[in-house]
């Protein structure tokens, strides 16, 4: 098995990495710190940490002057036998290479940071061609080419409590995440909750423009983040690829802010560990027309996200147990697609006690079209109004789906994710049948 296994890598090494590569960026760099600057153990292939190993001795040579080199590639192989617009089987693959530079061990300026991401796509998108929903169910699909993601300086302070990021910034790095989403496939869970990509220039991996982080601790439980954001609309364009480093946003400034309470974080803590989080953005110079008519200017949104550890099994170092967790999006009705939305879930790690580091997933996701497009959409399609508006002239209600999958840590570098998605009401239409899918994901971490 491994020979094949082996054979299989080296054949998708070189093909076009998910959220969670650049989501967890920071926390990924320093576990490779910590991994390579002490004289790595002598790990077979297997049992190492990355599939690429230590380059013989040149990777751990780099981390002790400072550098770090991350790469992971994902691939998501699923099908619909059931229902959408026509059966199908579709395949995404997504590679990603990102470089961290601690400069302050050059320099005095200590906590100083650089950091740069390159990611790598292919494949086609099940739910355009195939199903006809909404929320795609492939997480890796979208922006299908090479292109140049984040660039940015980072600085630390005060032993972390204060940390700022200047440059090309991912806005899903930074706000409406969690390490829960990315346990699942379908796109509307992993990364963020996917209703604020539908209402406003909201930039996720592997997508960047011009931002400024701040983030700070009032208190020791209590993180908060400011941040200002160019709006561009096409910053994501294919034709780009990751280069259109304009200023001026087509939608002005997107400001965002974030306060999280955290509960039995601390290293002294012995609870369930949990996150309560409350957001705001607002779209400075987002303009159009309502869908029932007048005109507004600017646009904004609220979210809440909650997750919180309700069991635990063993040890506590081992982190097993229960994890619910549920995303709530609000934004103005009159101006928005999706003006509610709702994703929630249970996680569960290390379910069996001989896999300790699995996960067990379920999800559900709901999103509910805005009633005064439907309302618009009916009178256009009464009217036969031609040509139709932008919003089109077949109301739409919602869309749902469920999905459930398991999550198999084969070894430190390699994961397989057997996942089952049952969408519901694709895209709100009523027309299209609802859809099975089934399929994998496989993730190498290189």
């Amino acid at each position: 098995m491994k020979r094949i296994l082996c054979a299989f890598l080296m054949t998708v090494y070189l093909y076009g990495a998910d959220y969670n590569f650049g989501g967890t960026s920071d926390e990924r760099h320093k576990e490779m710190v910590e991994h390579l600057t002490p004289e790595p153990p002598p790990l077979s292939w297997w049992d190492r940490p990355y599939l690429t190993g230590d380059w013989n001795g040149g990777r751990s040579k780099l981390a002790r002057d400072g550098v770090t080199i991350g790469m992971s590639y994902v691939a998501d192989i699923l099908g619909n036998p059931i229902g959408g617009r026509a059966k199908g089987v579709a395949f995404a693959g997504s590679f990603g290479l990102d470089i961290n530079v601690d400069i302050g061990k050059y320099t005095a300026l200590k906590g100083l940071s650089f950091y740069t991401s390159v990611v790598g796509r292919t494949g086609t998108n099940l739910s355009a061609k195939k199903i006809g929903n909404q929320f795609p169910v492939a997480q890796v699909y979208g922006g299908q080419n090479i292109r140049l993601n984040e660039f940015y300086l980072k600085q630390v302070l005060c032993d972390e409590w204060i940390l700022m990021k200047l440059g090309r910034l991912n806005g899903g790095n930074d706000f409406l995440q969690s390490e829960l989403y990315y346990k699942f496939v379908n796109n509307g869970f992993d990364g963020n909750p996917i209703a604020i990509f539908f209402n406003g220039p909201f930039t996720a991996y592997p997508n960047a423009t011009w931002g400024f982080l701040f983030q700070f601790r009032p208190y020791k439980r209590i993180l908060a983040k400011l941040a200002a954001y160019v709006a561009q609309d096409d910053v994501a364009d294919n034709k780009y690829h990751g280069l259109n480093w304009s200023l001026n946003g087509s939608d002005g400034t997107l400001l965002m802010t974030e306060w999280s309470y955290q509960v039995n974080q601390l290293k002294t803590d012995t609870g369930y560990p949990g996150n309560y989080r409350a957001g705001y953005y607002y779209f400075t110079d987002s303009k159009g027309e309502k869908f029932l008519g007048g005109h507004y200017h600017g646009n904004s949104g609220y979210y809440f996200l909650i997750d919180q550890m309700i069991f635990r099994q063993g040890d506590p170092k081992e982190e097993r147990g229960l994890t619910p967790f549920v995303a709530l999006l609000f934004a103005p009705k009159d101006r928005n697609l999706l003006p509610f939305f709702v994703s929630s879930g249970l996680v569960y790690k290390g379910l069996f006690p001989s896999r300790p580091k699995d996960y067990t997933n379920l999800g559900f996701i709901y999103g509910k079209y805005s009633t005064d497009m439907r309302q618009a959409q009916e009178i256009a399609k009464r009217t036969r109004m031609m040509p139709v508006p932008s919003f089109g002239n077949q109301p739409q209600n919602f869309e749902a789906l469920i999905e459930l999958n398991h999550w198999f840590q084969i070894n430190p570098w390699f994961i397989i994710v057997p996942d089952v998605q049952y969408i519901i009401n694709p895209r709100g239409l009523g027309t299209i049948k609802d859809a099975l899918v089934i399929g994998a994901q496989i993730s190498v971490t290189l």
